[in-house]
């Protein structure tokens, strides 16, 4: 009797008096004390389905052109909300939500001291463009014609692009060439320093020049992003 009277008095206050009397603080401590790992494993169930869905949420959308763009920052260029981005899907009339633009201005080509970015850069570029994610090219005038062989121009002959006419509106001062080696010069892109996305913006780049990449699976509207560039 003893020994059950020693036992009865050593149990917990929660299961000597009946749950709906307990206070508020003795009711989370009891729930905690025994439904801890249950409740953990729940929270943690409960976060990964939040970021499942939320990542599906923040990634479900069609990118109609994407634009690589070198040497050069933006305000807003890391949540593409700067002002080449909101001004260009406005002239292609598309929401920015669920039918974006994008240009990454995340790369250098520019070679730094004990600095691998310029060949990481160098790298990602190559790849991106080899699978078709790239549709639009920017850098400045001295780095257009950085990925351009006389095998193969990286960028398309803007002849086979624009009418003549707008060739003529844009100005042969505002076209960039690429000489091959038997003296072959080639229109591969538009020296972008006299327009809105220069003049308008707070676009760091000194001279931003711009072409479409061969490769590019939106190429009609890597081409009218040229066409707002000069209100064609």
């Amino acid at each position: 009797m003893a020994n059950q009277k020693t036992k009865k008095n050593k149990m917990p206050k929660e299961q000597k008096t009946p749950f709906k009397e307990l206070n508020f603080s003795e009711k989370v401590s009891y729930i905690f004390g025994y439904y801890k790992y249950y409740a953990l494993a729940f929270l943690i169930a409960a976060a990964f389905i939040g970021y499942t869905v939320y990542s599906f949420i923040q990634n479900n959308y069609d990118v109609v052109c994407n634009i690589v763009a070198v040497d050069g920052k933006i305000t807003g260029y890391d949540t593409f909300s700067d002002d080449i981005t909101k001004g260009f899907s406005n002239y292609l009339g598309i929401d920015g939500k669920k039918t974006r633009v994008e240009i990454d201005f995340n790369y250098s080509l520019i070679v730094q001291p004990l600095d691998q970015e310029a060949n990481v850069s160098q790298n990602k570029i190559y790849i991106l463009a080899s699978v078709g994610s790239i549709d639009g090219y920017m850098a400045n005038r001295d780095y257009i014609d950085y990925f351009s062989t006389d095998t193969e121009t990286f960028l398309v002959d803007l002849r086979e692009l624009l009418t003549s006419d707008e060739l003529e509106r844009i100005g042969d001062e505002n076209i960039i060439y690429y000489t091959k080696k038997d003296g072959t010069a080639v229109p591969i892109a538009v020296d972008l320093s006299g327009t809105k996305i220069k003049t308008e913006t707070d676009l760091t780049m000194e001279s931003p020049c711009y072409g479409v990449v061969v490769s590019a699976q939106n190429t009609e509207n890597a081409v009218s992003f040229i066409r707002y560039a000069f209100d064609l």
